[in-house]
């Protein structure tokens, strides 16, 4: 018999498919002692969450008997090992799952973790096609002039024949070159190793590794980063990347907020060496009241939630956690195994 115990909230159908998956499976679940959600498809829960005295014994009783899990436990990820012994598996409802791995001590363990890398790739997507059609349609502007009741006839611009260049070519920055293709965008990818017949080919019209970023930068209008934080990423895009940058580019974050120095990029911002920005990640999450990034008119500050999708999330999530666990069960290779050194 194997335990696996859901650690953050999923709607029932969804627990009832993954008891379904198999005779031999023991699936616990207790929707009381999981953080509530804040919308359908949330795992985090609300600020200051807690479970009671009571709830915490309980709690801790069904981490006990997990060999698997769904989900990282809130409030207990630094005491992960300690608190499921049995443990064996744990397959993460986030994409980037490094971090988390790290402080609950995994990367050393021979406790097998998984992401949920997939899941998020095109509503994130969409949220940088949507940045990139507002810049070059001048939607500001417009907005500018209806509220000022202004006829302003002017020219436009196009996608047709911009070049992109998406710094991380995992499923994120594929679903981004998918979905900005058909306007006839070019594609430039960087990743960290390039080699004849990587499948980034499919999805870019030149590709660079990370040593050459600078050069894969200079060329573009539009920049997208995608990459998790890792210690090969923190930082990458720094001062001396961004100056690499065209002049007047528009730049998206849809990775990690410690991959960019913030310092650099806000300068850049405001001297116009970058027309924009599109962020829904940051160093620091919430962003403080004081960065600049609020006081910028030209920077979409999204609280790192465009990829939150109500119906969506849990579908696909329970989805990709079914297939691992028939997976697990056969003896099989699971999909989206965390990468220890890397740490994605």
């Amino acid at each position: 018999m194997t335990t696996v115990v859901i650690a953050s909230y999923l709607e029932e159908q969804h627990v009832e498919r993954i008891r379904g998956v198999g005779e031999e499976l023991r699936v616990l679940y207790r929707e009381d002692l999981v953080p509530p959600p804040r919308w359908p498809g949330d795992h985090v829960g609300p600020p200051g969450w807690r479970r009671t005295e009571e709830g915490e014994r309980e709690f801790l009783a069904m981490l006990g008997e997990a060999e698997v899990l769904y989900d990282f436990p809130h409030g207990l990820v630094t005491e992960l090992l300690q608190a499921a012994p049995k443990l064996r598996w744990v397959q993460g409802s986030m994409a980037g799952a490094g971090e988390v791995a790290e402080a609950a001590g995994l990367l050393g363990s021979d406790v097998t973790v998984t992401t949920a890398s997939g899941v998020y790739s095109g509503p994130l997507a969409e949220f940088v096609m949507m940045a990139i059609l507002q810049h070059v349609k001048d939607l500001d502007r417009l907005r500018r002039d209806k509220a000022e009741k202004r006829w302003r006839e002017s020219h436009t611009e196009t996608l047709y024949g911009k070049t992109l260049c998406i710094v991380g070519m995992g499923n994120i920055g594929r679903a981004i070159a998918e979905r900005a293709r058909p306007f006839g965008v070019r594609i430039v990818g960087v990743k960290r190793t390039v080699r004849d017949g990587d499948e980034a080919w499919d999805y870019a019209d030149e590709l660079h590794e990370t040593g050459n970023l600078q050069r894969a930068l200079s060329g573009a209008e539009y920049v997208a980063v995608t990459l998790p934080n890792t210690p090969q990423t923190e930082r990458l895009i720094d001062r001396r990347a961004i100056g690499a940058i065209k002049e007047g580019a528009y730049f998206a974050n849809v990775g990690r907020g410690r991959v960019v120095d913030e310092g650099a990029l806000a300068e850049a911002l405001r001297d116009g060496q970058l027309s924009g920005a599109a962020l829904d990640v940051f160093e620091e999450e919430p962003l403080p009241e004081e960065s600049p990034f609020w006081g910028l008119p030209n920077v979409i500050v999204s609280p790192h939630s465009t990829d939150n999708v109500p119906g969506l999330t849990n579908e696909l999530q329970a989805d990709l956690f079914c297939e691992n666990l028939r997976r697990y069960l056969a003896g099989g290779p699971l999909l989206n195994v965390l990468d220890k050194e890397m740490r994605y």
